[in-house]
């Protein structure tokens, strides 16, 4: 189904989309720009009142966010390049230090996410790292080995990032999220 456009004074266009993995409503706020996430069964009707409802709350969140800066176009092969020399022996090194396994490593150019770890223990890391500071290179990296032991994001898998990293796990996340890939 296509997307519905809204536009509105203040805000701009608003996007609302329909996702088949939806469960609610979901409104985003990206660079200014808002979005708001149907479920399947969900219409858009539905969604424009949602989104009228939470509007002032959505206009004090954008007045929040910071104005963005002109960000510098990185070579994505020389990215690549740095990454496939680096990112496969700090991983193998980190693991071996903490006593982890996992089966391979793939470098992506992934621009939502830092990381993943799949259930067979297959990683990937997006090329991206390479433009963050190297204590948040290793936090992403113990992050996704801690998936290798706890596929999840539950306690359990807390406690064992936060043995990884010297009780940081916490403050190391939100370092990161001030990042985005």
């Amino acid at each position: 189904m296509p997307d519905k456009k809204l536009y509105d004074s203040e805000i701009g266009v608003v996007v609302f989309r329909k996702n088949d993995r939806a469960k609610r409503y979901i409104i985003r706020i990206k660079q200014k720009q808002v979005s708001v996430t149907v479920p399947r069964s969900g219409n858009f009707r539905f969604a424009e009142n949602f989104f009228r409802q939470n509007r002032i709350a959505i206009l004090r969140k954008i007045a929040q966010q910071p104005e963005i800066e002109s960000v510098p176009q990185h070579d994505e092969s020389e990215l690549r390049t740095q990454a496939r020399a680096f990112l496969p022996e700090r991983l193998k090194s980190l693991a071996e230090t903490h006593h982890f396994q996992y089966q391979s490593i793939k470098i992506t150019k992934s621009k939502t996410r830092w990381g993943s770890c799949s259930s067979k223990k297959n990683i990937n890391l997006s090329l991206y790292l390479m433009l963050l500071p190297l204590h948040l290179i290793d936090y992403v990296l113990l992050h996704e080995l801690c998936h290798t032991v706890e596929m999840n994001h539950s306690p359990a898998f807390w406690d064992l990032l936060n043995r990884h990293t010297d009780g940081m796990a916490k403050a190391l996340r939100k370092e990161l999220r001030a990042k985005k890939p």
